[in-house]
């Protein structure tokens, strides 16, 4: 992003480089100005824990020695050195000074109340001249009449020194500030690096839509895990142009052969003036049309799934119902191209489950029709419930057939739009293709899942597996067509 006029003075803008920057300089400009003024705060306590500790063994030490040689020893005891102190006196109970010895300034620094004998106490004294004096005052018992021995020190010229130590300090602060910055703004430069060259990667193959990678670095970080969770985005986005492209060419050529039809026999009505006969609008245009209005409903019903989910009903559905409707309809079919002389057999348990009754038809209709397609002589339906594992039960629906089956490395790509097996080109017999994509999609949104595999007997196999809910009475069958018995299911 470039650095703008708009984008530096609007923070919420700002490039993470600079906004880590701007923060981590203000983080650490304010904990190093609060660290300067804790310090000062306990560098202060402590000077004047310092001062009022040595005012008090002063001023025990005079109480004392004043205590063992008496009143006329007082002017002897005051005038020894001050030793770091600024006052000492004598006072007694009416407020005269009997004696004392101060430094220049603090002459008149009014007398203080004589504390009861013993008794030690400190008090905050402000000077005439504005000094702020420290003083300790212990009272002293001389036959019967009690004395006060102040020791005062001026707290100012420390006070002073230490704010002179935090100014120096504080001026540190915005050096340490810009120090902060630089290396930070640095720093996150080089971190950003390898994000910028993904960004620009990217971009890279966006213009130029090759199936290109962006770089992974070679450290085990979160940037590395962004490259290679771009790569996986990339590869999925590849695949769903790949897909993209090839759903196109396969629609507009599955398209483009009814079209076709119709428009050459469309053509030939009307340069040569004869209408088309009844016979061939009952064999060739209208299998045309209807085969082309398929392929447009199952063309719609899978954009509509990759845009928002496949529609579908909740209601209750009696899944034995469908496999043997579907079974019925397959034994009513006739015609030389259909299922003239198949044998059809099924086996059905009961089995309901919440879903869509429409969609689960269809899908137990594809994959009849897909058996029917490729079935030789024999088509086998079959409806289970599996209980055998710890979760919910699962119907299982097989359908059968005797034709070519499906090889092993197409089973997976059989479920793909327009997926066809090389026996399976002509489009006079072969379906749109679209038929197992959708039974794939429907069962996928009702939480099941489908696979092929080789039938006993040889052929394909098309497994549907679904969650359903268990029966109130196990027994209960559904009215109909008699269910196929164990180890003989029903044929026609």
């Amino acid at each position: 992003m470039p650095l703008t006029r708009e984008a530096l003075t609007t923070p919420r803008r700002w490039p993470i480089r600079v906004a880590t920057t701007v923060i981590a300089t203000a983080i650490v400009m304010l904990v190093l100005a609060l660290a300067a003024g804790g310090a000062w705060l306990l560098l202060r306590s402590a000077v004047h824990g310092a001062i009022d500790s040595a005012a008090r063994d002063r001023a025990v030490d005079v109480a004392s020695r004043l205590a063992a040689r008496g009143p006329q020893a007082s002017l002897e005891l005051v005038s020894e050195p001050l030793s770091g102190v600024d006052l000492v006196r004598v006072v007694a109970p009416d407020g005269r000074v009997l004696a004392g010895q101060v430094t220049r300034g603090l002459e008149t620094v009014p007398a203080l109340p004589v504390p009861a004998p013993g008794e030690i106490l400190r008090r905050q004294v402000d000077a005439p001249d504005g000094t702020d004096l420290r003083v300790t005052s212990v009272g002293v018992d001389m036959r019967g009449v009690t004395l006060a021995v102040d020791v005062g020190t001026d707290s100012d010229r420390y006070d002073t020194v230490l704010a002179a130590g935090a100014v120096l300090f504080l001026s540190f602060v915005p050096v340490a500030g810009l120090a902060t910055a630089g290396f930070v703004y640095y720093a996150m430069g080089r971190v950003l690096r390898p994000v910028e060259s993904i960004r620009s990667r990217v971009a890279e193959i966006s213009v130029s839509g090759r199936g290109e990678r962006v770089p992974v670095p070679e450290a085990e970080d979160e940037i590395a895990r962004l490259a290679r969770t771009m790569n996986e985005m990339l590869a999925r986005l590849d695949a769903a142009r790949t897909a993209q492209v090839a759903f196109v060419g396969d629609a507009s050529h599955e398209l483009r052969s009814p079209l076709s039809t119709l428009s050459t026999m469309l053509e030939l009505a009307s340069t040569s003036g004869t209408p088309v006969d009844v016979e061939t609008v009952d064999e060739l245009l209208l299998p045309e049309v209807e085969r082309m209005r398929a392929m447009v409903e199952d063309l719609l019903l899978l954009a509509k799934s990759d845009e928002r989910g496949m529609p579908l009903r909740r209601d209750d559905v009696d899944l034995d119902d469908v496999v043997l409707s579907e079974a019925a309809r397959l034994r009513g079919l006739a015609g030389p191209a259909d299922a003239a002389g198949l044998e059809v057999a099924v086996s059905v348990e009961p089995a309901r489950l919440v879903g869509d009754p429409d969609a689960l038809q269809r899908v137990v209709r594809n994959l009849v029709d897909n058996a029917r397609r490729h079935a030789r002589e024999r088509v086998a339906l079959r409806l289970t419930v599996d209980r055998s594992g710890t979760g919910a039960p699962r119907a299982v629906i097989t359908v059968d057939d005797d034709g070519e089956g499906v090889p092993p490395d197409q089973r997976k790509s059989v479920f793909d739009r327009f997926a066809r097996l090389d026996a399976d080109r002509a489009r006079g017999t072969g379906g749109s293709g679209l038929g197992l994509a959708i039974v794939s999609e429907i069962t996928r949104t009702h939480g099941g899942s489908v696979r092929a595999e080789d039938a006993p007997g040889g052929g394909a196999r098309f497994v549907v597996e679904l969650p359903v809910e268990p029966l109130d009475e196990p027994g209960d069958e559904p009215d109909g067509e008699p269910y196929g018995e164990p180890g003989r299911p029903a044929t026609g």
